[in-house]
């Protein structure tokens, strides 16, 4: 048996194992449930997109590093574009959840002309 046939079956065999695992891991972290208010939502996007970038990172160096083969290019673009996609992805989460976290105030003579039932001009 050559050494990527012992890999393929290594792998095979190792998948259900790893599948658990993750399972267990989103269940534990809460993925799996509803979210429970917006904020939870825009937290668990984020740490989705860092997962993302932690995983799509290295392969992007690596194949950077051994200039990809030629076959590899196309593999390389697109994980080029997941890499933009979940970077944005976690940008566009962590902007909303600062903007919740910490809306914008007006200011102190348009809250008490607004508490007088004056009109704001």
């Amino acid at each position: 048996m050559t050494r990527a046939m012992r890999l393929l079956v290594l792998s095979l065999l190792a998948a259900p194992a790893l599948t658990f695992l993750v399972y267990r891991l989103a269940k534990g972290l809460g993925f799996l449930e509803p979210p429970r208010d917006q904020q939870h939502e825009y937290r668990r996007t984020i740490l989705t997109a860092l997962f993302a970038f932690v995983l799509f990172l290295p392969i992007m160096l690596f194949g950077y590093a051994n200039d990809w083969p030629r076959v590899w290019r196309v593999f390389g673009l697109i994980n080029g574009l997941a890499l933009v996609f979940f970077a944005g992805m976690g940008t566009l989460a962590a902007r909303r959840l600062w903007r919740l976290r910490h809306p914008e105030e007006a200011p102190p003579a348009a809250q008490a002309n607004d508490a007088a039932g004056k009109p704001l001009s």
